[in-house]
């Protein structure tokens, strides 16, 4: 072989490699393009009403299911906290009993007796409550593609400090999130954990807004998602999703997106949904 042929093939080999570093390290993944009519994602929902507020046509989730094609199951509880609420200790069970710090380590322990009686009692007034956590009970996170968890607006409305000298201080929005992220993550590596933005409320009373109580709210919003956006920067399989990237909702304009000053109405939810599918179609 002469010295120019063996130089050729020599480049050719360079070259080839080269190309395919690139595709791995440069060139951008193939996104999931949705509806998914094969290959279902199996994606799983904890979270408060913004996705299971059944004001309009559609809930959130359904909303997220119909634009993606995808397989949903929706265990979001209305009016619940990532934190335990009441630090003197005293449980508050559907507050305290039914948001993401509990839930988390019902997840992760396959506790059944955290679903205790108290939380039965419960489906009187929130009738799907006890159905979802007995679902998640069963529920082998290994075979689930996508979780997302999306707390906050209620955290907000009741003052609960964002953090404390301990990150993973229950009491605090950061710390329960901070440990229930964790230890799922941990225990469930191939999962795509979405923590998702706490979105714009606007406090409405008699078709009236409180701007002091919005602009007090809108401070622990802010310091929240800096929270999360920490969080999820700490664990390989977790990722935060800022909506107001794609859409800004100020005080403005929310009546164009929101049905009561905090969940979405029908337009708002196809937005959402819209963005938060292309968003998990980027990630996988």
């Amino acid at each position: 072989m002469d010295k120019k042929k063996t130089i050729f093939i020599i480049a050719a080999i360079a070259f080839t490699i080269l190309l395919s570093l690139l595709a791995i390290f440069i060139l951008p993944k193939k996104k999931y393009t949705f509806p998914l009519d094969t290959d279902k994602l199996d994606i799983l929902i904890v979270g408060d009403s913004l996705f299971c507020n059944d004001s309009g046509e559609k809930n959130l989730a359904e909303t997220l299911a119909e634009v993606t094609g995808c397989e949903m199951q929706n265990c979001s509880i209305g009016g619940t906290c990532a934190s335990n609420i009441n630090a003197n200790k005293e449980v508050d069970y559907y507050a305290d009993m039914l948001g993401f710090y509990n839930i988390s380590n019902m997840i992760l322990s396959g506790n059944n007796a955290a679903v205790s009686d108290d939380v039965r009692n419960l489906s009187a007034t929130f009738s799907d409550a006890y159905t979802k956590i007995t679902f998640l009970m069963g529920t082998d996170l290994d075979k689930e593609d996508v979780l997302i968890v999306n707390y906050g607006i209620n955290d907000a409305f009741l003052r609960i400090p964002t953090k404390s000298d301990d990150p993973f201080d229950e009491y605090t929005y950061s710390g329960a999130m901070r440990r229930g992220i964790k230890g799922i993550s941990e225990k469930y590596p191939d999962l795509k954990i979405v923590i998702g933005e706490v979105t714009f409320t606007s406090l409405v009373l008699f078709g009236e807004s409180d701007s002091y109580y919005d602009e007090i709210t809108a401070q622990y919003r802010k310091e929240y998602n800096e929270e999360l956006k920490k969080i999820a920067s700490e664990f390989d399989n977790v990722y935060y999703f800022d909506f107001s990237s794609h859409v800004e909702i100020n005080e403005e304009n929310y009546g164009q997106y929101l049905i009561d000053g905090i969940h979405f109405n029908d337009e708002g939810k196809k937005i959402y949904a819209d963005c938060l599918a292309d968003y998990i179609g980027e990630i996988q």
